[in-house]
């Protein structure tokens, strides 16, 4: 495939180029793999390399299906030409892992961008020859050549040999992938997503958003919290269950993708991610998982188009707090606290800050409407049922199959049922005059 993941927040896409690599320390050992880790580990991981004598910071994404990726910002600070029209282009560009090695790769796929968190990526090809160890509560990682035999008396997923992506074997038959730049813990196709919504009604449904290639661009999507979710021997606990951004037409792929690991699914344990082996090992012990990063309290954000052009427009989970202040879908943002053209930190603070205030202006057709809302304490657990505390392997499955065996017989008929009216509620009825102003009291 041609296409790759890279995904990162839109506050993250803010950061000035290399800006959240100041503090990375590389780790140099001769008996290691010629792959320099940055250290200390936070987000996703970091490694150095090189071109033409020049240090470059590169994520290390399993995601990405090249050897090597650049940015644009480093390839024109390198001086190389671009080539290509859109937002992939290519240049000419020999990437090292050792600052006098022979290239890993010499011409680059270049992800167009205004600014970037890292000069370019690593991708699984390159990734795949090595043994990494991947410790997210001791802060580190580094390369080896081998796995230490110890490791192999540890809890392991096996990786389908020859994928385009640390794929792993699964009994069900489903595909699941492990994306090492992907920020939260658990993906899941739109048809699973549907599955569990409709498994667990009550459940608080949140959304969160960010920028992909493998979406599109910029994106927006639900989510919501899970005390834990089982693969095979694996358990996580306390994680944020998505509904997957990556689109299969935007990447090529015929079907979705059912189960994506980012790096959220790591935090709690070590993990040894074995390429040539085709394995990932993990530990036994689980430390305590750090509660989600950023969770919208709101259940509602404001995101660009897929371009990253304005103006910014709401993305709404239905009967989430933001639904019952009066936002909806598709809302044009005008100002936040009297603030137009706000930065992406002063959405996030008023939809993820518990007491975070937000008065906001949205158009809404033809006319303005005022909403006001205060962001609640998160949700405690088993406050609604039922409640999606612990969603096993066995039941996940169980709801995708009950899911399916519904839509059956409405797609049979969906043709001969005659559509619905449509009604208006009162947040969408006629467009007001030009020059009044609604006023949305929040709920």
């Amino acid at each position: 495939m041609e296409c790759f993941m890279f995904r990162s927040s839109i506050m993250l896409l803010a950061t000035m180029l290399c800006v959240s690599c100041v503090s990375h320390r590389p780790i140099q050992d001769s008996s290691s793999p010629p792959i320099d880790a940055a250290n200390p580990l936070d987000g996703t991981p970091v490694a150095l390399a090189w071109s033409s004598g020049t240090q470059l910071m590169m994520g290390v994404d399993t995601g990405a299906v090249q050897t090597s990726l650049l940015f644009s910002p480093a390839v024109e600070s390198i001086g190389a030409r671009l080539r290509g029209r859109g937002a992939m282009r290519t240049a000419n560009v020999p990437v090292s892992l050792k600052d006098d090695g022979e290239p890993i790769s010499r011409k680059q796929d270049v992800v167009m961008v205004d600014q970037a968190p890292y000069d370019g990526l690593l991708g699984w090809e390159c990734i795949r020859k090595y043994v990494w160890n991947i410790n997210y509560p001791k802060r580190s990682h580094r390369f080896f050549n081998k796995l230490p035999s110890k490791i192999r008396s540890w809890h392991k997923l096996s990786l389908i040999p020859g994928s385009d992506y640390p794929q792993i074997a699964d009994k069900h038959g489903r595909r699941i992938i492990l994306d090492t730049g992907a920020p939260h813990a658990v993906y899941i196709s739109k048809k699973r997503w549907n599955a569990i919504k409709q498994a667990y009604p009550d459940a608080f449904v949140s959304v969160y958003s960010g920028y992909s290639p493998a979406a599109g661009g910029f994106y927006a999507h639900e989510c919501m919290h899970v005390s834990s979710f089982q693969l095979g021997p694996l358990e996580l606990k306390n994680i944020l269950l998505c509904e997957s951004f990556a689109n299969p037409e935007v990447m090529g792929i015929p079907d979705d993708i059912d189960i994506i690991l980012g790096y959220g699914a790591l935090a709690a344990r070590q993990f040894w991610l074995d390429g040539p082996g085709n394995a990932l090992y993990f530990s036994s012990t689980s430390h305590r998982m750090p509660a989600p990063s950023s969770f919208n309290l709101m259940g509602g954000t404001f995101i660009q188009d897929r371009n990253g052009n304005g103006p910014m427009k709401a993305y709404v989970a239905e009967w989430s707090p933001a639904w019952d202040a009066g936002l909806r879908t598709g809302d044009v943002l005008v100002s936040i606290n009297g603030r137009k053209n706000p930065y992406p930190d002063l959405v996030e603070y008023v939809t993820t800050q518990r007491g975070a205030q937000a008065s906001v202006v949205v158009q809404r057709r033809n006319r303005l409407v005022r909403i006001h809302w205060e962001v609640p304490a998160a949700p405690p657990a088993g406050d609604y049922y039922p409640t999606p505390q612990a969603i096993t392997e066995q039941e996940f499955e169980n709801h995708v199959k009950q899911q399916e065996e519904k839509e059956q017989p409405q797609d049979a008929a969906g043709d001969q049922q005659p559509a619905p009216a449509a009604t208006e509620t009162p947040e969408e009825a006629a467009p007001a005059p030009d020059g009044k102003t609604d006023k949305t009291p929040a709920a």
